[in-house]
């Protein structure tokens, strides 16, 4: 017996009911007495994946809460697949009698099999429309950067905007000094020119950039943003939450519909070289969406893409954005097994970098006595949640400071009074500084956490905290001991999506920047098997799919990876070198190294 799966006569795995796996027919007995007795047809697989070692990660999400982490391992193991969906698993002689004259077959003698990987917070579409400019992801010198935008400037003709994304100061060598206006009006004196930071709150522009939106020295400050300013009263070039992204990106010229189609084959092709086979794509606008069904019209979609519907500031006061949800002719769930809409997204508060995050047990270690604010009102932020929940709508909400993580969970309170909130998984996004307080509160109303541990270890925000908050910082260990769901994301494009090294960090919890480990005992890391959770059930777990999706079992969607060698049983430091070999999307290979 095989968790999830019945064994036939045969020994192969199957449904245990009708239509699927191997069928019970009727035959005469070879006595000629005409009395029927059992025989067993198997149907022709599309796939047959032989001799792999199979992680199949077959747990439930309520047996993850209850702390279980146990689930069959098979050795020489055997996957069938066949319309899209895996109809067979077990060994690799189990599988043997579904190979079929048109059966592809892949010997994965060697190779260890997980199921395809989910990421359960990231900027999908943002990456993709990223990866047409210049990339600054893990530089470490400041001056190389400027070194690459005056390359970029000499080739590019006057007029025409240059953008550079993924900049962090806090890991460069050199010199830790932001690259301000001044600067790049240097580097690029006729090309507007933006640099996005690595946490997508923060840009540093030039004069013509800021001359294409409109600000001034004296433009007023806009609300939930800040316009940065030199000691002289000019304008610096650095733009904070909304006084940054909306205003340059309606500033520069529309993608064409082909460059929108192009950014979503670039992003699903790099997301299946890391294995990911389904993902949450954040903080998407109408345009966006649409490009997304016109992909999935075309069969340009490489990945299971479940999209957030974005409320914030940015588009709009508070009242439009209710408006916004109520105008909605859809909620979550609408869509298909390529493509669906998955929930609402509200950004509560900023990020502890540029002091926009909202505190409350203490004040920000570098600035006495300040504890920052969320971008909406308590009264507000309950007020969009119940009338998400009100509508069927799953809400997921952008917390990093302890404040904005009470706020939200007193909304998820508020909207308990008037549905369920288990039943559309509500869930809180970075959950950055976990309190004990917060967590019979999340038990009780089965809201989950998406957690970045790459985000954590390379940001370089120790030195921005107090001693005892990064202890705790996006603690995984201390969510699977405290029956709480732990997604694994990245929140790429801010950093590298891949999974593996998000399960290193979360298994090991050390610092990139330091050096250190941010944990003193064993209970905020996890184990390699909690990892592997993290990205597979509990990920899927967000979009509603972890009875389809996230474990290796029959009647659930074809998506599975291959890797040369078994880096969950092997040396730690296995994860940082590993690569995925193959990654299979409903049956169909989508990457292949």
């Amino acid at each position: 017996m095989i968790h999830g799966f019945t064994i036939t006569p045969t020994g192969a795995a199957a449904l245990p009911h009708a239509g699927k796996g191997a069928l019970p027919l009727f035959r005469d007995s070879i006595e000629g007495k005409g009395e029927p007795v059992m025989s067993t047809w198997y149907p022709e697989a599309d796939l047959v994946i032989q001799h792999p070692k199979i992680y199949t990660v077959a747990i439930t999400c309520d047996e993850v809460k209850e702390g279980k982490t146990d689930f069959p391992i098979i050795e020489d193991g055997g996957v069938a697949a066949k319309d899209g969906k895996v109809i067979a698993v077990g060994t690799a002689t189990d599988v043997q009698q579904f190979i079929g004259e048109h059966t592809e077959v892949i010997d994965a003698s060697g190779k260890i099999l997980t199921p395809g990987f989910v990421e359960c917070h990231m900027h999908c579409k943002w990456t993709g429309e990223q990866m047409l400019n210049l990339d600054f992801n893990g530089v470490t010198s400041r001056q190389a950067i400027l070194d690459a935008l005056k390359e970029k400037v000499a080739s590019t003709p006057a007029g025409e905007w240059i953008e550079g994304d993924g900049w962090n100061e806090l890991i460069w060598e050199d010199s830790q000094e932001v690259i301000t206006r001044r600067e790049l009006d240097e580097v690029a004196p006729d090309n507007p020119l933006i640099l996005l930071h690595m946490s997508a709150h923060t840009v540093a522009a030039n004069s013509r950039a800021l001359e294409e939106v409109g600000y001034t020295k004296d433009t007023p400050q806009p609300e939930g943003g800040e316009i940065g300013h030199y000691d002289d009263g000019e304008l610096d070039g650095m733009l904070y939450e909304n006084a940054a992204l909306m205003p340059m990106f309606a500033a520069k010229p529309p993608l064409t519909e082909e460059q929108h189609l192009q950014s979503l084959e670039l992003i699903g092709q790099r997301l299946n070289s890391f294995g990911i086979t389904s993902a949450i794509d954040a903080n998407l606008n109408y345009k966006q969406m649409r490009a997304y069904n016109e992909a999935r019209k075309q069969n340009r979609l490489t990945y299971r893409a479940n999209l957030m519907f974005y409320l914030d500031p940015q588009f709009g006061s508070f009242e439009d954005n209710l408006r916004r949800l109520e105008e909605m002719d859809c909620v979550t769930g609408f869509g298909d097994e390529m493509l669906k809409l998955n929930g609402c997204k509200v950004t509560l508060d900023g990020i502890t970098a540029a002091f926009t995050a909202a505190m409350s047990r203490r004040e920000y270690r570098q600035r006495p006595g300040f504890y920052g604010d969320t971008i909406y009102t308590q009264e507000e932020i309950d007020a969009l949640v119940c009338k998400a929940t009100e509508l069927g709508w799953q809400f997921g909400i952008h917390t990093i400071g302890d404040a904005s993580e009470d706020r939200a969970l007193h909304a998820f309170q508020e909207a308990n009074k008037i549905r369920p909130v288990k039943e559309l998984r509500h869930y809180l996004i970075h959950y950055q500084l976990p309190y004990e307080d917060q967590w019979p509160i999340m038990k009780e109303l089965g809201v989950g956490v998406c957690l970045q541990p790459t985000l954590v270890s390379q940001m370089g925000e120790e030195p921005l905290f107090w001693p005892e908050q990064v202890e705790r910082f996006q603690s995984p260990g201390l969510m699977f001991s405290n029956g709480i769901i732990a997604g694994g994301s990245s929140d790429c494009p801010v950093v590298t999506p891949d999974p593996l090294l998000g399960m290193y960090y979360a298994i090991t919890r050390v610092d990139e920047t330091t050096g250190k480990t941010l944990s003193k005992g064993d209970e905020s890391k996890v184990t390699p098997i909690q990892a592997l959770i993290m990205w597979t059930k509990n990920a899927a777990f967000f979009s509603h799919d972890d009875d389809k999706m996230g474990s290796v079992e029959v009647g659930n969607f074809a998506d599975m990876c291959l890797f040369d060698n078994d880096f969950i049983a092997g040396n730690v430091e296995d994860y940082r070198t590993t690569k995925v070999a193959t990654t299979i999307l409903g049956g169909e290979v989508v990457y292949e190294r």
